[in-house]
């Protein structure tokens, strides 16, 4: 009898360790995912060219200034 509630003692330190674990990395993975969230926000942003719409802008102003 002592013998098995020792097991499930120890059974039970394991999968409170695990649950411990999980936590951990599940707030790593929480991290990361926003940290690649924000990155990815970042990268479309540049990929989208607002220095080309500032050309644009700067051409289309010179355009009515000519005209006047």
């Amino acid at each position: 009898m002592k013998k098995q509630f020792n097991r499930m003692k120890q059974l039970a330190n394991q999968t409170v360790g695990r649950a411990r674990k999980c936590l951990c990395i599940e707030r790593r993975l929480d991290t990361v995912r926003s940290v690649c969230h924000n990155s990815h926000k970042r990268l479309v942003t540049c990929f989208q060219g607002q220095h080309g719409t500032e050309a644009d802008k700067r051409h289309v102003s010179a355009s009515l200034s000519a005209c006047t």
